[in-house]
Parts: structure tokens; sequence; C-alpha cells
């Protein structure tokens, strides 16, 4: 069976699937470096009263010297450093140690000998729990929850440095590693750290995913506690309080508490999507009716809110069988009622073969608007739902002929759109299973916590003139059906034109680039002359 990428997103799924790395570890950077050093700065860059008197073109200018401790990266040549020059403009802490990475050069060959030179990167500094740290890398497993038992130790280190990074990594992690972690993770630790004010959101998120996987029914309690604290819930006895105090104090002071409250409640909703998450993977499917109740039944409940909790599901229907899929669906039958978020499920039902809505959604395709948000995913769905065998495909075919008849425009863009499917085949093992891409997250709708999200990656219906299962699929059509389809795709480009014409002009300006770019440099064809002339 062939799928094209409907709705593109991550296929790799970090350990807090509601959060993610800030840059890369240092670990990465040690890795993507030919030569890597600890070094202490022995003499920092030369400096002068006046600045006119620093002779800018200098091979000196801005060049420290650093003493080699230990080489973690290199071939033999690198093990016999021991003392480098390196630009660094930083603070003159003599004696103080540095992780230095750099690039290796090859140069032209003059006389049968190679020239090659070093290329350092800015230095970092490292405390010494920080060279202590660094030096332990290199002996860590590559994968597993060995590894995150060392960084485990640095979450929330004294260090900046080493905490971000023991974050990084666990941000990068899979989630089935975190999961074997549990029996090793500091529960009241992380609980804490939930409950601190001064964590940030995105470590807050991966604090509760880890809860997740090692808390207690307890534990469950807690977490839907600060699932109702809601303002809302609150506003009544908040009014009353802050009308008493009005009367004995200043009007200030109410304001402020009031503010205060509202600013508590929305630090707290900031990790709502990992917070639900976290509290379904506690109370399993028992916690279902809080939250539908509270953010998919309710209309009035806030789009960060509903947006959040679909999240939370979205991540249970795929990594965790915490949560029976039929159940998820359950509940995300309810958010079809809602207008704002229909064409939202729509993808996760096709992705999960839910074929029990087939109707409600083609309904919602005729009542919608014709540049409506929900008449796209529906179509999609049902050019999924097309492939199946049986009853499901005939229904699914008879209802795109009559959506076609209300609008032709719709189903035809959805049919072009699958031209993409060449892409999804070409990552699938023998054209099975769901494709998957790698593309830039979207950003989640305003007031999700200011957060980066994902959207999940869904099924669609091939581009059965185009797909390698054209002739299986043409030998089971009808005539009407090949005349229908075929009217479909007249006059649309084919897959070759859509992608290979912006490849070849994406090479055709590279080339052009590339050659501005050689002769903006003056010293490249002298450079080129000097060589030949030796």
């Amino acid at each position: 069976m062939m799928y094209s990428v409907w709705y593109a997103g991550t296929a790799n799924v970090n350990a807090c699937p509601f959060c993610s790395a800030t840059q890369q570890t240092i670990s990465e950077e040690i890795a993507s470096a030919e030569i890597s050093v600890i070094a202490k700065l022995i003499q920092p860059a030369a400096t002068s009263d006046d600045p006119t008197n620093f002779d800018l073109a200098g091979n000196d200018f801005g060049m420290a010297r650093f003493a080699v401790q230990n080489v973690l990266r290199g071939d033999e040549s690198s093990a016999a450093l021991e003392e480098i020059e390196v630009v660094y403009f930083g603070k003159d802490d003599k004696d103080r140690s540095f992780l230095i990475n750099a690039l290796v050069n090859k140069g032209p060959r003059i006389e049968k000998i190679a020239v090659s030179s070093i290329d350092w990167a800015t230095p970092l500094p490292l405390t010494e729990r920080g060279v202590h740290y660094v030096n332990q890398l290199a002996d860590l497993p590559k994968r597993g929850a060995d590894r995150l038992a060392f960084f485990q130790e640095h979450l929330e280190d004294e260090d900046p440095l080493l905490a971000q990074d023991a974050y990084d990594e666990f941000a990068m992690a899979p989630y089935s590693e975190v999961v074997d972690l549990a029996d090793r993770m500091d529960r009241q630790q992380l609980i804490d750290w939930i409950s601190d004010p001064r964590i940030g959101p995105s470590r807050r998120r991966l604090y509760l995913t880890m809860l997740g996987t090692c808390g207690t029914a307890s534990d469950g309690e807690l977490l839907e506690a600060q699932l109702l604290y809601d303002y809302q819930l609150l506003k009544p006895g908040v009014s009353v309080m802050l009308a008493a105090m009005a009367r004995t104090g200043p009007a200030m002071s109410v304001s402020i508490l009031d503010e205060l409250i509202r600013a508590d409640v929305r630090r707290k909703q900031q990790c709502l999507d990992a917070l639900i998450a976290a509290y379904l993977k506690l109370k399993g499917p028992t916690g279902l009716p809080l939250v539908e109740e509270k953010f998919l039944r309710n209309s009035e409940t806030e789009y960060s809110h509903t947006y959040a909790a679909l999240m939370a599901l979205r991540f249970h229907g795929e990594e965790t069988d915490v949560l029976p899929r039929e159940r998820i669906l359950e509940s995300l039958h309810l958010v079809l009622d809602n207008k704002q978020f229909a064409d939202q499920v729509v993808p996760d039902l096709a992705r999960w073969e839910d074929w029990s809505v087939m109707d409600k959604l083609v309904s919602l395709f005729k009542a919608g608007e014709k540049d409506g948000w929900i008449r796209q995913p529906v179509v999609s769905y049902l050019l999924v739902a097309a492939e199946q065998e049986g009853p499901v495909g005939d229904r699914a075919d008879a209802a795109l002929a009559d959506l076609e008849e209300i609008d032709p425009e719709c189903v035809t863009r959805a049919r072009r759109n699958s031209a993409f499917s060449m892409f999804a085949a070409a990552v699938t093992k023998s054209g099975e299973g769901l494709a998957k891409t790698l593309e830039k997250p979207v950003e989640a709708p305003q007031g999700v916590a200011g957060q980066p999200s994902t959207v999940t990656l869904e099924k669609a219906a091939p581009s059965t003139l185009n797909s390698p299962e054209s002739a299986k699929t043409a030998a089971k059509m009808t005539s009407s059906e090949v005349q229908r389809l075929a009217k479909n795709n007249e006059g649309s480009p084919s897959q070759i034109i859509l992608i290979g014409v912006p490849l070849i002009a994406g090479l055709v300006l590279m080339g052009i680039f590339a050659l501005l770019l050689r002769g903006a440099d003056v010293r490249s064809g002298s450079a080129d002359t000097d060589v030949q002339n030796q």
C-alpha cells in the first residue's frame, strides 16, 4: 500500500516530545571535529591601550597561546600537540581550561608535500567540574539507559554548561531509553523540580515526561490537582477574597495579588501538553474522562489548551500502550464537533485507519465553506480509505465521486498533492508501512507555551497514475473510473516537472554562486598561480 506525506513532521521521536534540544551536545561537537583538545590558557592575546597600534592584518592579532592538557580526538600527529595558538578575545583567565575543537583543511601539494592547516574553533571555557565531565564523555555508552544515567546526575547542575548539556542529551534520546531508566530515577527530586517556579518550561516538560515513567498512583493525584488548577475555577473564591481585601487595604495590593495568581496559573499551563501526557501515563484510561470533559468537550476551553490535549493523545497513540488505540479514537471523535479543531484530528483518524466516522466527515465537508479548513483533510482521508479492500474502499470511492461534484477543485488539489508520494516510497521497506519525512517543525498555535511544536505525519492517497502501483490499480478500475481519474489529472504537472525543474534550477544557482564567491576573493587566483610557479 502506497502513502504520500499529508502532514509532515519530524520522523524521530525525542525523549521529551514536548521540548527539544537547544543546541548541539558537547559529545556531538567533539564527534564532528577532527581534533578536539582540553587546553589551558597560558598567554592571552596581546592587548594595547591604544587600539590603533593593532595590526589587523598581522598573523598574531587576537592569537592566544594554550597548553594542551588532553587530546580527546585526533590522529597520531594530534597526540603530539603541546601548545597551540587560537584566536581568543575572551577574559584573560590564565590557567583556565578550555575545550577547543578543530577541523583540518587539506591544502595543495607543494613539491609532493601535502600542506594542511588547522582551523581551531572558539574555545569553550570549562570549570574544574566541566573538565572532569568532558573527560568522561568518551567512556560512556553510545546509546541506552546507562548513558542517560550519567547525564541524569547533572540535570540542574551547579555548572550551567553541564546542566544544559545534560538536558540536551535527554531531549535527543529515544523515549524507550528514558523508560528503561525509570527504575534509576529520583522520583522525589523530579517532583521537587516540577514544583519549583525557578525551573523553566522546557526542563519542566522533561521532568514531567520522566515522572510519567517512574511515578506512582499518588503522583497521578498530584498531577490531577495541577490539571484542575484553573483560574476560571478559582475565580469565584479569588473574587470574594479580593473584595474583602479591597475594603481593608489599598487597591494596588489587590490588583497585584490577582496578577500573581494569574501568573502562577499561566506558568503551570505552559507545560500543559506534557502535564496531560504524564497524567495519562500514570492514570491510564481512567484519566481520560477528566481530559475529555475539561479540554475536548468544553467549547469554552482555550485554543491552546485543547491543542495541548491533542498533542498528549497523539504521543500516547504512537509511543505508549497505556491507552488502547480504540479508546484514544473515541476521545478524538469528540473533537469533530469543534469547528476550530475538527480538521486537526482527521489526519490522526486516517493514520490509525479509523473508518467508522467516514459518513460524519463527508457531512462536515458538505457543511463546510468552500475555502474552509475541513475540506482538504476530509478528501485526503477518503483517498486513503479508497485504497482499502472491500466495503471501506467502495464507500470511499462513492464519497469521493459525490464530493467531486460539490468541489472539484478541492479533490483535484488533493490528488495533485499526492504526487509527492514518491518521497514516501523512497524511505519505506518494499513500499510498506507509513512513509516518514524530516521537515522543519511548524510553529504551534499562538499561546501554546511559546514553544515550537510539530505536526503529526499522516497518510494520504498515492498518485494513482504515477505510482509504482499504477498498473495494479488501473487493472482494478472500471472504464468510467479511469476516465474520471484522467480528467482529474489533466493539466497536472508530472512528478518529474514538479521535482526536477526546481532541483535543476537550484543546482544552476549554486554553481553561479560558487563562481561569484571564487571571483570575489582576489587571493584565490594569486594563490593558485603561486603554487603552479613553485
